[in-house]
C-alpha cells in the first residue's frame, strides 16, 4: 500500500494522469478516486496574430523620389517623407490617390490592395515620376 502511494505522488508530481483500477480486496476509497484532467494549452494559431504588414519608405528630397521604383506586397504600405524645403505632391498617374501638398518634415502612407504597377508624380514638378510594383 504505501508503493502504491508513492508511486501515486510521484506520477501527479510529473504531470502523469492516473487511472485507479478497483483490486479484488483493495480499498474501495483508492478505486473511486478520479484522475486529474491536464489543463488545456491554447493552440499555437490561437495565440498569434497575423504580423503587421511592412511599410517602405521613400523620402523626397532634391527633386526626386528616393527610391523612385518600390516593389511590395498586397497590404503593403508605402511612407512618403518630405525632406525637401519645396513643397512636393504624390499623386497617382490615374488619379487614384493623392498626398495633396507635403511640406518638409511632413509624411503621407498609402496602402496598396491589389497586385499591379502603380506610377506617380509630384503636381507641381511632373518630371518627378516614380513606380510601385505590387506583387
Amino acid at each position: 500500500m504505501r508503493r502504491l502511494i508513492l508511486s501515486l505522488i510521484v506520477a501527479m508530481a510529473l504531470g502523469g494522469a492516473i487511472a485507479v483500477v478497483p483490486v479484488l480486496g483493495g480499498n474501495s476509497a483508492f478505486a473511486q478516486t478520479a484522475a486529474p484532467s491536464p489543463a488545456p494549452v491554447p493552440s499555437a494559431s490561437a495565440a498569434a496574430s497575423p504580423a503587421p504588414a511592412a511599410v517602405t519608405v521613400v523620402h523626397i528630397k532634391n527633386f526626386k523620389y528616393v527610391p523612385d521604383t518600390v516593389t511590395i506586397h498586397p497590404g503593403g504600405a508605402v511612407k512618403f517623407i518630405e525632406d525637401d524645403d519645396t513643397p512636393h505632391t504624390v499623386t497617382a498617374s490615374d488619379r487614384s490617390y493623392d498626398s495633396g501638398n507635403l511640406d518638409k518634415g511632413q509624411s503621407w502612407t498609402h496602402t496598396f490592395a491589389k497586385e499591379g504597377t502603380y506610377k506617380y508624380f509630384c503636381a507641381y514638378h511632373t518630371y518627378m515620376t516614380g513606380t510601385i510594383t505590387v506583387k
